[in-house]
């Protein structure tokens, strides 16, 4: 008994040292991750009585850039404190081994920077977050002020950000899977109190700022009367009038669809939205962000003098693989992302509507069934490689649209009374590397477009081309007093056939032509202070087969002033020209000349405290050398057909135009919170021929204001709801008609041209969502419901067979657009 005794004093006599209880995953290095690179770090760990770690230190690691990610998770460990001769609880020092498996890397949720009212990074701050069932993180802030943060569950997590002599910052973040949130955080330093002074706050007050790198992917999937689709949002923007019958047409800053551009990656592509606008051709999950502009914009961008859109996808590779179907009421979708070893990642899409089988009987109600909607597929397959200095990216993408009224049943078949197509199919291939300071980009696409239009039995017209565009382009940022330069070759190459032989529109036509337009452009930007000055220049010439030669010359500039933390001023000016198109070309044999445009805008942007913000512009756009004439020639559209009286005219570079109008956008964004009000007010006028007087584009819109709103409930509800209000388009009366005997037909006799406008266009969008969470993949349904108020607006002007009465075409009924979606 007394050696058991003495056996159990000497074992409570001995000391232990601490052992872990928490683990904090470290998150891995980019660099290491895509070097396919393993490593570990070890680490001298000061433990308190309590068991937390109050100092670290490296002692060795395999690389520098495990150290840090080492050094921040180890402040999160836990450890069971370690125990004196007495048994009592006591500081202690250990060594620390934190291994980078490529086999086990933890997924990264938050991202971001600590820093002080002016900006500047705060060292040693601390971060405690507590999240769903009492889950708790700690994280010490090392170097540059920066944070990452892994393997949070899905839910809200409350992060609480504090350092000495700075008061505390409070955030909510919605942390989900396939998505990474980016967190700044500002920190407001208080002077020390005495008995005889108060708290003084010096500098401004910065507000957290959250944003999420997958915006597109997320929160713009939710709002009403987009679809889930990340481009459309883009028909909600300042700038952007609303075409008739809700068409995907942009008529972006009072100019035509076709004087608009579309991009994927910085280089061309024939359209972006299906008919009618329902859906983008290229899948949203494959875009990192859409970039608009509606004027204004580098010298990276030419042959065009109206608006932009380009889709920029992300050239990151996911964390694991995803993927989701999705099914509504115009379209089913399929998407897969798969990861492909440690540094390639594949992906597919496709997706196809059925829009036709539910408008059909809508449309043809009562009217014999003749109508089909119309009916489109996209697919893409995309394969990303990283290379050790850059990112190899090839996309294969094509598109198909058919629109049809059908005829009467010939030899048991249905004729084809009119039927619209339009197709693409191509190959993009992209290379992206670093060379020090310098980004170089080089990008290929190539494949076929075409378009066709059938009118009855025998009329036929089509466009086909071949197009190559090539990008080449080195970039570098300004730093220090040096420059920074955005140097590049845009080479557009060109074969382009047609015919247009339909009964009505003037004499049968069609030609081909090949033509090469290698621009050039080099855009400098200087910094000053607060003020940065980008001048750029632009050189644009057409070569065709037969010698002809165009050429473009585009200066511009832009000024943007920071005047405060909170407010920005830009001003910015230039030329952008737009060469004719080719049956212009052959028609007046090469005598036509470039179209372009003089514009010039100013802007305010302004921030209004932590979820508000005004963005103001105000612009100018002179319209000179217009190409005008031969209207009453067949031409393709995806609108309502135009009307007359035609200027029958040969082609010729007389038109011009002035637009002018304002631009406000004002958002509300919160962490459950998405909305913004747009409106634009503009006026367009035309003048086609030096003695004809100044009209109204036929698309003028002078007001359109956009409100919209998705907000995120308890229980994974979301409730969202747009509302516009646009003024009617222009359209020329019919005063008159004539009844030709020989023809037995109506002719109409028409008034003042565009001197009528259509009533106002008014209707309101609801959504509701509702999203179940699983351990590995989520499910969701949603009702849009479009035009909820029933409105029957008026969108083209129309009227009898004789011409006695009008017979406007309406806007759909209330239309409730039921969806799935499941993903993992």
């Amino acid at each position: 008994m007394f050696v058991g005794m003495l056996a159990a004093l000497a074992a409570a006599a001995e000391p232990t040292l601490p052992k872990v209880q928490v683990e904090v995953p470290a998150v891995y290095p980019v660099e290491a991750r895509e070097e396919g690179r393993s490593g570990s770090v070890l680490l001298e760990v000061a433990v308190d009585a309590d068991g937390h770690v109050i100092d670290a230190g490296v002692l060795e690691a395999t690389a520098p850039e495990f150290e840090i990610p080492a050094l921040q998770a180890v402040f999160g460990y836990q450890f069971s404190p370690a125990l004196d001769e007495e048994g009592r609880p006591s500081e202690a020092v250990v060594q620390l081994r934190i291994a980078f498996s490529l086999d086990a890397m933890p997924v990264l949720a938050v991202e971001g920077q600590v820093v002080d009212a002016s900006g500047v990074p705060i060292f040693g701050a601390e971060l405690r977050l507590e999240g769903p069932d009492q889950a708790q993180r700690v994280l010490r802030i090392l170097e540059d002020g920066r944070f990452q943060i892994a393997d949070l569950a899905p839910g809200v997590w409350k992060l609480r950000a504090s350092a000495e002599g700075f008061k505390t910052e409070e955030a909510f973040l919605e942390v989900s899977e396939w998505r990474v949130l980016e967190v700044s955080l500002a920190l407001t330093q208080v002077s020390e109190p005495s008995s005889e002074e108060v708290i003084v706050v010096e500098g401004r007050r910065r507000p957290v700022e959250i944003s999420e790198r997958v915006l597109s992917s997320e929160e713009i999937r939710y709002l009403p009367g987009t679809n889930g689709d990340v481009v459309r949002v883009v028909q909600n923007l300042p700038g952007v009038a609303r075409p008739p019958l809700n068409i995907g047409q942009l008529i972006i800053r009072g100019t035509a669809p076709e004087d608009s551009a579309y991009y994927l990656d910085g280089v061309r592509i024939p359209l972006v939205f299906h008919f009618a606008g329902l859906s983008t051709v290229v899948n949203g999950d494959s875009i990192e962000e859409v970039g608009f502009q509606p004027g204004n914009y580098s010298v990276r961008y030419g042959n065009t003098q109206g608006g932009l859109v380009d889709l920029r996808t992300s050239t990151v590779l996911p964390e694991k693989s995803r993927g989701y179907v999705s099914v509504d009421l115009f379209q089913a979708t399929g998407f897969v992302d798969q990861k492909i070893g440690k540094k390639a990642a594949i992906s597919a899409s496709f997706r196809r509507s059925y829009i036709d089988a539910v408008l059909n009987p809508i449309l043809n109600k009562g009217g014999g069934g003749s109508f089909r909607a119309p009916r489109y597929y996209d697919a893409q397959l995309r394969y990303l490689q990283k290379l050790p200095n850059g990112t190899f990216d090839a996309m294969f993408l094509l598109s198909d649209d058919r629109f049809r009224i059908l005829g009467e049943e010939e030899d048991g078949e249905q004729s084809v009374a009119i039927g619209l197509g339009t197709s693409f199919q191509k190959l993009r291939l992209q290379y992206r590397s670093k060379l020090g300071d310098w980004r170089q980009e080089t990008s290929l696409i190539v494949g076929p477009e075409s378009q066709d239009f059938q009118f009855g039995g025998d009329g036929e017209a089509y466009d086909k081309r071949f197009a190559v565009d090539v990008r080449h382009e080195w970039s570098t940022a300004p730093k220090g007093e040096a420059p920074g330069w955005r140097v590049g070759l845009d080479l557009r190459a060109n074969r382009f056939e047609y015919k247009y032989d339909i009964s009505g529109f003037g004499e049968p036509e069609g030609g081909d032509l090949c033509t090469v337009a290698p621009g050039l452009y080099v855009e400098p930007t200087f910094q000053w202070g607060r003020l940065t000055f980008t001048p750029g220049l632009r050189l644009d010439p057409l070569i065709s087969e037969s010698g002809a030669t165009w050429m473009a010359v585009d200066p511009r500039a832009a000024i943007t002033v920071k005047a405060t933390d909170s407010t920005k001023v830009r001003l910015t000016a230039g030329r952008y020209s737009q060469f004719p198109q080719v049956r212009e070309i052959l028609d007046s044999q090469g005598e036509i000349a470039n179209k372009w445009a003089m514009q010039a805008s100013v802007g305010l942007e302004q921030e209004l405290g932590s979820a508000f913000s005004l963005e103001v512009n105000a612009f100018y756009t002179a319209l000179e050398d217009q190409i005008v004439g031969r209207e009453d020639a067949f031409r393709f559209f995806s609108g309502p057909p135009p009307v007359g009286p035609f200027d029958i005219e040969p082609y010729a570079n007389d038109g011009r135009g002035r637009i002018g109008g304002v631009e406000g956008l004002f958002k509300a964004n919160t962490d459950k919170l998405t909305s913004w009000v747009a409106a634009t007010w503009s006026r367009s006028l035309r003048t086609k021929r030096p003695d004809q007087e100044e009209v109204l584009f036929e698309n003028d819109q002078p007001l359109v204001v956009t409100a919209i709103a998705s907000y995120e409930l308890p229980r994974r509800w979301r409730l969202g709801g747009r509302a516009r209000l646009t003024s009617g388009i222009p359209y020329t009366p019919v005063v008159n008609k004539v009844y030709d005997l020989d023809a037995r037909e109506f002719f109409p006799v028409y008034g003042e041209r565009d001197s009528e406008r259509l009533p106002w266009f008014w209707s309101l969008d609801v959504r509701v969502d509702k999203e179940w969470q699983f351990k590995n993949w989520s499910f969701a349904i949603y009702l849009d419901l479009q035009n909820a108020t029933n409105t029957r607006n008026v969108e083209v002007v129309g009227w009898t067979y004789d011409y006695g009465a009008a017979d406007p075409v309406r806007s759909l009924p209330i239309l409730p657009a039921f969806g799935l979606r499941g993903e993992w």
